[in-house]
């Protein structure tokens, strides 16, 4: 049986595909507190992956000190 290689994803792919991953999990609350809780700090964890993929795809060497994911819930 021959093994097909497997096609690597470029750095814009990878960035593409956490953008997308970022959009499908949309800015809805959860129906619970460990709902919410789970989506929340899987966004933040997905916006941090992405703006530091970002930054190393321009060469940026220092990350912020902040990273902003979207408005806060007043």
């Amino acid at each position: 049986m021959r093994y097909l290689a497997r096609m690597k994803l470029s750095d814009l792919a990878i960035y593409d595909r956490m953008h997308a991953a970022l959009e499908a999990l949309g800015r809805e609350e959860g129906e619970t507190g460990h709902g919410d809780t789970a989506i929340r700090a899987a966004r933040r964890a997905l916006a941090l992956l992405q703006a530091g993929h970002l930054m190393k795809m321009d060469g940026v060497e220092e990350a912020p000190t902040t990273v902003r994911t979207g408005p806060e819930p007043s």
